[in-house]
């Protein structure tokens, strides 16, 4: 099927494949139906050119517009077109025209697209958002005590369908490799739930992360110092023992000046406050830093 170059539109007949030009621009326009004779009758109106983009037609979604800049006359072909001839430098033009359509389709796409975000919600209904972070989507809601602010996908019904936040997910992977350090006993890897003494190990383990302390890592190539919780099965009463270990590394840093020995000692008590504040049931030790935990707070 035969076509004619024209600055106004396709040619007239409906062609499937045709080609407009304007000034050193020939667009080759590929429409659904298009034979191979038809774009081949089309690209025979192109004279030597180099590609350079293609967009969607705006006559059909799934047609297909290929542009390309007529080559001085001259001027060999390069393939692939990498260097262009010397008396000719490629140019942009200033005026970029995009059709109102595909901007629309993109935006269509976006706004069904299944990103999650923060939002606020009130009693599970968006009220706001989307937010980059949670403290945007907390701020959005401070005015409202019943606001707040959820991770996920933006339903049709405007509530939120829930995802894992980012944050939540980097916390849960610290506290997993904290409490991974805990050790039992005889020094293989505490199973949390084995007995109620191993979950309470877990538990407090699981409360001085929380708070922002370290747990010791023994049983690692690298030792660190913390906080160490070991489960005490054969006291009286059960319990875990806690105590604390000075890190390896801490001479190292000669900052300690001569007090460093008492460090265990200090460090010690200060964590046993610290489980009785947060409701544990501490027996302190009398004359030691060690101390035996008998009891997590009531849920």
């Amino acid at each position: 099927m035969a076509s004619v170059p024209r600055p106004d539109g396709p040619p007239p007949g409906n062609p499937r494949a045709y080609v407009t030009t304007t000034t050193d621009r020939h667009t080759l326009t590929v429409l659904p139906g298009a034979e191979p004779d038809d774009v081949a009758a089309a690209l025979a109106d192109i004279p030597p050119a180099s590609f350079l983009t293609f967009d969607r037609s705006p006559l059909d979604r799934d047609g297909v517009a290929l542009r390309f800049r007529a080559q001085p006359d001259g001027a060999a072909p390069a393939d692939p077109p990498t260097v262009p001839a010397s008396d000719w430098t490629p140019t942009v033009p200033r005026d970029v025209h995009v059709p109102a359509g595909v901007l629309g389709d993109a935006r269509w796409r976006h706004d069904r697209a299944a990103v999650p975000a923060w939002w606020t919600t009130i009693y599970g209904t968006i009220v706001a958002g989307p937010w980059a972070d949670r403290y945007d989507a907390s701020d959005a809601g401070a005015g409202d005590p019943d606001a707040r602010a959820a991770y996920g996908v933006a339903q049709p019904d405007a509530t939120v369908a829930t995802r894992h936040a980012p944050d939540q997910l980097a916390w849960e992977r610290h506290l997993a490799a904290q409490t991974g350090r805990l050790r039992d006993e005889h020094g293989g890897p505490l199973v949390p739930l084995g007995d109620d003494v191993g979950r309470l190990a877990f538990q407090v383990g699981a409360a001085l992360v929380a708070a922002g302390v370290p747990l010791a890592d023994v049983g690692g190539t690298d030792p660190h110092g913390g906080a160490l919780v070991v489960p005490a099965r054969l006291s009286s009463p059960a319990g875990v023992a806690l105590d604390w270990l000075t890190d390896p590394h801490r001479p190292a840093l000669d900052s300690y000046g001569d007090n460093a020995g008492v460090l265990p000692d200090v460090m010690g008590y200060a964590l046993a406050s610290l489980l009785g504040t947060l409701g544990f049931r501490v027996g302190r030790g009398k004359g030691t830093r060690s101390h035996l935990v008998t009891a997590a707070p009531a849920p």
